[in-house]
């Protein structure tokens, strides 16, 4: 039965159990009526009977005594018992014939009521099925002799008609609410479950492949209103999930086909020469040369490798070692590696405002991986532009930010690639060409580290002319959003 029930909709359990407990509401208060009504009615037989019983004893007893016929209402029923043994009972025969005559027994012991009093009314048997009366019996006297008991009696058929009318009258009309009562429910629950099956069509579309659906919000302290929270929050969760998924393998496409048209130029450049050297296509005095290129070409991969491991470490967000570190002085550092690197260049490190003297500046960073930010940034400006290019390190702060600039005068590269230029393995047309030696990852480090340590990369010109890169990052919490 359990599995049964349990494989019924929800929607006609619901009827089912509304209709049971209506059922059940109607059956207790129609018997609770039933029961004050019947209470109601056999306290007003027994009250007309206490009235009338004392009287019609008497009567009864005296003109029985003097052999007279007593007067006697219809209703009513009379036994005189006297002592001497004289039994007689006292009918009409109109209420014989309905109601029977009652068997009272002997429903008064001796001394046990006293005198000029009368026993409590109770119900007794008629001698017709289904008939019962109410009695009371009163003890006659002569003197202080106790003479004889009279029982007095009135029928309950009235009583009786009246409840079966109402019980009658109670069935028909609980029946009908009943009735009523169900179709009432099937349509209110049908109507306040259409949340429920507004969720099951959204299901359904989402099954489909449509992951855009959302389930329309009811209020959220409801129980639809808060599941419907609830999924809406999963099904975001789920969409940004197969969003990133399709993101990561579309970047991994683009990945895999850019680093093997990479790897694709140096390998046919080593196996080049390699058949040449073979075939013996390379006199003695181009040997060295040839050597030459084999190795500068192993360096390229070797060096394009060593980037793509690191974009891949980033990528999987390996721990950093993140410690308070001095900014301004990695910007030093890198100024020197550059003037080492170039002497015709003047390198400077300043403050954002301009000023030569710049204190130390901490945040909490990976030092080694700052570091490299400034290295790559020092070998773009000093592979794209021109010796002697002045170049600048300006550092600051902003709200809870430090903000370095690294600012070169060259000839920079057109606004509308200033996005583009942090994406793996991009170009530009005027200044990356693949002949500088450049694999086109430089920036996208630059970018991945920057990202990972919470902070922001991106591209601005120089005021007399030139490229600005401007990195932001978080100085107390790497987590922190810095713009």
């Amino acid at each position: 039965m359990r599995g049964r029930w349990h494989q019924i909709t929800l929607s006609l359990r619901l009827v089912v159990v509304t209709t049971t407990l209506l059922m059940v509401g109607l059956a207790l208060a129609g018997a609770t009526i039933m029961g004050v009504l019947q209470t109601h009615l056999t306290r007003q037989v027994d009250e007309s009977l206490q009235t009338s019983a004392a009287r019609l004893a008497v009567s009864s007893a005296r003109s029985l005594l003097q052999n007279l016929e007593p007067a006697l209402p219809s209703d009513y029923y009379v036994r005189v018992h006297l002592v001497d043994g004289d039994d007689r009972e006292l009918i009409s025969e109109v209420t014989k014939q309905v109601a029977g005559t009652p068997r009272p027994g002997k429903i008064l012991r001796d001394s046990e009521v006293p005198q000029g009093s009368m026993t409590r009314p109770v119900s007794v048997k008629s001698t017709k099925a289904g008939v019962h009366w109410r009695a009371v019996a009163v003890p006659i006297y002569q003197g202080e002799e106790r003479i004889g008991v009279v029982t007095v009696a009135l029928p309950l058929i009235g009583v009786s008609r009246t409840i079966s009318n109402v019980t009658w009258y109670l069935l028909f009309s609980s029946a009908s609410l009943m009735f009523l009562g169900a179709i009432a429910a099937y349509y209110l629950v049908r109507r306040e479950l259409r949340p429920l099956r507004a969720i099951e069509q959204v299901a359904g579309r989402i099954a489909e492949g449509d992951l855009t659906q959302r389930v329309a919000l009811e209020p959220r302290q409801t129980e639809i209103g808060s599941l419907g929270w609830s999924l809406n929050k999963m099904l975001s969760q789920i969409e940004q999930s197969f969003a990133d998924r399709a993101k990561s393998e579309q970047k991994m496409q683009r990945f895999v086909s850019d680093a093997s048209h990479e790897l694709r130029t140096p390998l046919a450049t080593l196996r080049g020469y390699g058949e040449l050297y073979r075939m013996g296509a390379v006199p003695p005095e181009r040997v060295p040369e040839v050597m030459g290129r084999i190795e500068s070409e192993a360096t390229r991969m070797t060096d394009l490798v060593n980037d793509l491991l690191k974009l891949a470490r980033l990528d999987e967000s390996r721990p950093m070692n993140f410690e308070q570190t001095d900014l301004t002085e990695l910007c030093r550092l890198a100024a020197l590696d550059m003037e080492a690197l170039d002497r015709t260049r003047t390198v400077t490190v300043i403050s954002l405002d301009g000023d030569h003297e710049v204190p130390p500046i901490f945040a909490v960073v990976d030092r080694n991986l700052i570091a490299q930010v400034l290295t790559n940034l020092s070998g773009n400006i000093t592979r794209y532009t021109p010796q002697g290019t002045p170049v600048e390190f300006a550092i600051g702060t902003g709200t809870d930010c430090v903000v370095i600039e690294v600012r070169d005068h060259g000839p920079g590269i057109a606004p509308e690639e200033w996005e583009r230029v942090f994406e793996r393995f991009y170009r530009s047309d005027t200044s990356r060409a693949r002949a500088t030696g450049g694999s086109g990852l430089g920036l996208a480090i630059v970018n991945a580290i920057v990202n990972a340590h919470g902070g922001t990369a991106h591209m601005d010109h120089t005021e007399d002319g030139g490229l600005t890169v401007r990195l932001t990052l978080p100085k107390v919490a790497p987590a922190a959003n810095c713009d």
